[in-house]
């Protein structure tokens, strides 16, 4: 007698099983493209937009000869980035300057990462609930909002689109390695590193995903160490190149800053409190100001003790848990580039830094809650019930998240109101307010960003130039001569000074100078040092 329970080659659970996964890519892409919809309505901010295309003529021009040749030549913004400067030029050529355009692009790319990170867990694990769950935690996670919401972002969302390639082609050259197979793998790899230099930790984890889940570098590691040889030189020219990038913009630190004890222990704690803010993404803003003060000794040390901690629990449970070793070094070392051991800027961290360093803890998270969850009846259902509540708590997360980025003023407010001593806040609201002709805001702005942070040269500029604005000339002088004090060799600071002498009457001290002027741009001084003797003269 036949068994009952047989399936049938033609039943309901055959047709399910077969389209789980299709059903699964297309629930990701539908529920990821409702939550960033809102995301279309948001405009163009003024910080770093006007670099890379509202104020950036060679992309406003759209897809040109000149425009591509420049991409790949060009250190622009501090960055070399040939592929992220064509995709703002292919946006320019088809939307002009309407924000919805850009964003669109955006948010498809992102909702492409998505889709591509569930299919590739998916093929390496077999698993296809986790790996939906794992690709909705990135999807839908607040952190994330400022690679998409942010066009001067694209960066993120595009150069991982090449990461998750990168790793779907490894996949593909595992099954049957070969020359033919494996040259699509670097392609792809150095394709991501023109996108954004983010990529040069991904040879770290291929080797991460021949431990686990492809099981292929032990009892022979030798052979797969040779195979990332030539990823590792691609990421050591990217790094080189993207120091050299970020230096000619005056964004990398020098000498005992650039490598310091407390660019060390910032980075501790920042590895800390980026899983904080995955557990409590609340309070998030563009800006998190480096602050010396709060690099404590206790602070430094008890981060060390609890990443120390996971790493050694991590260790210990590597053969009955290997998922947990990818996981938690994926998040190590995905992050390096970003964590502030080589300081680049003045912040401490930022929501962007984890669009791609998240996905390893979420694997953690996902993994080891069904491992727990299946020990029991019914705990797998309980566990996805639990899951869809946090992913819906995270969905109206992300959506108020995008919100702040509908305008400049809107996402400025937002960082002054959750992140105390926000100079660089008060800085762009100020610069905001003064487009505005509100000057008296914009000084008081400027003034409170130069009491938390006195070192800005360009701060003391914004705020002179705010005072003449006002016609009060003679604070513009105080506050000009300390722009030239804190940037001596700035041509345009001796300008703006000598010009308030002028106006201040005081001949000789703009002379004095115009004289400096010209020792920094003799073509630029000329005109205006022959004018005051022509002065003089009559």
């Amino acid at each position: 007698m036949a068994n009952s329970s047989k399936i049938e080659p033609g039943s309901t659970a055959v047709f399910i099983r077969k389209w789980q996964l299709p059903i699964a890519l297309f629930l990701i892409a539908c529920v990821t493209i409702a939550v960033y919809w809102p995301v279309l309505n948001n405009g163009f901010i003024d910080y770093d937009d006007t670099d890379y295309v509202t104020a950036n003529m060679m992309v406003r021009q759209g897809l040109t000869l000149k425009g591509f040749i420049w991409s790949f030549l060009a250190f622009h913004a501090g960055n070399w980035h040939p592929l992220t400067w064509l995709s703002h030029m292919l946006d320019s050529q088809l939307f002009n300057l309407n924000p919805m355009g850009h964003h669109a692009d955006s948010l498809l790319l992102h909702c492409a990462n998505a889709v591509l990170l569930c299919l590739v867990l998916q093929r390496l694990t077999g698993r296809i609930g986790r790996s939906m769950i794992v690709a909705l935690l990135f999807a839908l996670h607040p952190l994330h909002v400022e690679s998409v919401a942010w066009i001067a972002e694209r960066k993120d969302v595009l150069s991982t689109l090449f990461w998750i390639m990168t790793m779907s082609a490894y996949a593909w050259y595992v099954r049957k390695p070969s020359l033919k197979r494996y040259l699509p793998v670097v392609g792809l790899f150095a394709l991501g590193l023109m996108a954004k230099q983010m990529l040069v930790t991904l040879p770290l984890i291929l080797l991460l995903m021949d431990y686990w889940p492809l099981n292929r570098l032990f009892p022979r590691p030798a052979p797969i160490l040779a195979e990332k040889i030539p990823f590792l030189a691609i990421s050591a020219i990217a790094a080189l190149v993207t120091l050299r990038a970020q230096d000619s913009a005056g964004a990398l630190a020098h000498g005992t800053d650039q490598f310091s004890l407390m660019s060390a222990g910032n980075a501790m704690i920042s590895y800390v409190k980026y899983i904080w803010n995955m557990c409590w993404p609340t309070d998030l803003a563009l800006f998190y100001p480096f602050e010396p003060t709060a690099v404590t000794i206790p602070m430094v040390a008890a981060a060390a003790l609890l990443l120390a901690g996971i790493t050694g629990f991590v260790i210990v449970q590597r053969k009955r848990r290997p998922y947990l070793v990818f996981g938690w070094f994926w998040y190590l070392i995905s992050l390096l580039p970003v964590i502030g051991l080589i300081r680049v800027g003045s912040q401490a961290m930022a929501d962007r830094y984890t669009y791609i360093p998240l996905i390893g803890l979420f694997v953690i998270v996902v993994w080891g809650v069904a491992e727990v969850a299946g020990q029991w009846r019914g705990g797998l259902q309980a566990a996805a019930g639990m899951a869809a509540v946090v992913l819906a708590l995270l969905s109206l997360l992300t959506v108020g998240q995008i919100r702040y980025w509908q305008n400049s003023y809107d996402l400025y407010a937002h960082a002054l109101s959750v992140v105390e001593r926000n100079w660089l806040a008060h800085n762009n609201m100020a610069i905001l307010l003064a487009q505005q002709y509100r000057f008296e805001e914009a000084i008081s702005h400027f003034r409170e960003s130069l009491r938390i942070f006195p070192n800005q040269a360009e701060g003391f500029m914004n705020l002179g130039n705010a005072y003449q604005s006002t016609g009060n000339n003679t604070a513009a002088i105080d506050a000009f001569v300390e722009a030239v004090r804190l940037r001596p060799n700035d041509v345009e600071g001796h300008f703006r000074l000598g010009y308030a002498y002028l106006i201040a009457g005081n001949i000789d001290l703009a002379y004095q100078e115009y004289y400096q002027l010209a020792r920094l741009n003799e073509s630029y001084a000329r005109p205006l040092l022959d004018s005051i003797r022509m002065s003089q003269k009559h």
